[in-house]
């Protein structure tokens, strides 16, 4: 386990994740001698971020989804409003 202060990892911060993703120690942070920051170094397999975007593709391909009602979010004709007035507590 790497274990820096805050000040240090704050000074070099992308050595230490470099060397967390080669060896996969784990990381801990100390800030005024007390521990306040543990970061795991399961690193993601390129298998899940291919899986991620590939979903994402798919649904971008899709489109925008067209509704069959004719719903419009700014009529409040409609009776679906609520009414925000303050409740007469005078009694």
């Amino acid at each position: 386990m790497i274990e820096v202060t805050a000040t240090d990892l704050r000074k070099d911060l992308f050595n230490i994740l470099d060397r967390m993703v080669e060896t996969g120690e784990d990381l801990r942070v100390k800030r005024k001698g007390k521990n306040a920051l543990t970061l795991s170094a399961r690193v993601v397999s390129s298998n899940v971020i291919e899986l991620r975007a590939a979903r994402f593709d798919a649904a971008m391909a899709m489109g925008v989804r067209e509704d069959d009602t004719d719903y419009d979010p700014g009529d409040i004709t409609d009776g679906a409003h609520l009414d925000w007035s303050p409740e007469d507590n005078s009694h």
